[in-house]
């Protein structure tokens, strides 16, 4: 498995080797992200600004609401007025006037709400995904593992994608063969098979994990033209490293266990 780089930026640490060790959870790398917290403490910094401006939104609302209150109560008593011809058209108009000049200013004043609160929460998503990648410039292993590969070192450049570490399962081994159609029919899910390599003695008990359902030439690796034209099929094959006596690329061969 590669553990890779999930962020850009200067590698200031590395903690393993290959040949290490490593636990699940355990610290591999550390990345610069210092721009990253830079730039979300502008964003704490512009939501408190958002914030500053909805409390004066809703001064400006509950004004706006006054106005509007007192305006409509000298509009009641001009309308009534007008209507026993105690008022003059100029000073319904006026009053009529002013009511639809304070409604629209309240309505005004309320739109602002919506708009502060829509820039708060995409403010905040922002500050979301910055800590997300600033979290990333910890680089941990994702399980109890060997350090196979190690592709950086301190003060390099870590590209977002990139790879670090190439890690390996130290017990829970697998290994792929290729089977002859005539003999497919025989490697069943589950079944045991027997594992030997040139340093082990003892062979190694396995499991058929995986049959693929396609057939496929056998792999330019194998020596003889002949046989690399075959179609073979892939056989999957899971075993547990005994006393960590297998490497990876160890030669293996694969026998079926009578029963």
């Amino acid at each position: 498995m590669t553990v890779g780089s999930l962020v850009s930026g200067t590698i200031l640490g590395l903690t393993k080797e290959e040949g290490d060790m490593v636990k699940n959870q355990e610290l591999l790398a550390s990345i610069d992200v210092e721009k990253l917290v830079l730039q979300k403490g502008q964003l704490q910094a512009s939501l408190a600004e958002i914030d500053a401006g909805r409390i004066a939104a809703e001064a400006a609302i509950a004004q706006a609401s006054d106005s509007l209150d007192n305006v409509q109560i000298r509009y009641k008593r001009i309308k009534e007025l007008y209507s026993k011809g105690s008022a003059t058209q100029q000073q319904f108009d006026d009053i009529t006037t002013q009511l639809n000049v304070a409604r629209s200013q309240l309505t005004a004043a309320k739109s602002q709400i919506p708009l502060l609160d829509a820039k708060h929460a995409e403010v905040e998503a922002t500050i979301a995904v910055l800590d997300r990648q600033i979290s990333d410039g910890t680089v941990v292993s994702p399980m109890d593992a060997r350090v196979v590969e190690k592709y950086v070192e301190i003060g390099e450049i870590a590209i977002q994608g990139g790879a670090l570490y190439k890690i390996a399962d130290p017990v829970n081994f697998w290994i792929k063969i290729y089977v002859a159609e005539t003999d497919v029919d025989k490697f069943k899910l589950g079944q045991d098979v027997s594992v030997r390599v040139d340093a082990s003695p003892e062979p190694f008990a396995g499991k058929v994990a995986w049959v693929s359902p396609e057939a496929e030439f056998t792999p330019k690796n194998v020596q003889t033209k002949q046989a690399r034209a075959e179609l073979v099929y892939a056989v999957k094959v899971t075993l547990e490293n005994r006393n960590d006596i297998l490497k990876i690329g160890m030669p293996a061969e694969v026998y079926l266990v009578e029963k």
